[in-house]
């Protein structure tokens, strides 16, 4: 199992903990994230890291 620690604002912490639903954890929706970024479901908006 890796552990992993990281470091964010906490404007946009709080925002995407709103969109989390109470009935699940952050533990659990952060695995999911990395799962679907790992299939392929996340796509990179190229166009909007270039402005």
């Amino acid at each position: 199992m890796v552990k992993y620690q990281f470091q964010i604002d906490d404007d946009t912490w709080a925002a995407w903990k709103e969109t989390v639903p109470r009935s699940k954890s952050l533990e659990t929706r952060i695995i999911e994230l990395i799962e679907a970024d790992t299939d392929g479901r996340v796509v990179d908006d190229v166009d909007a890291d270039s402005k």
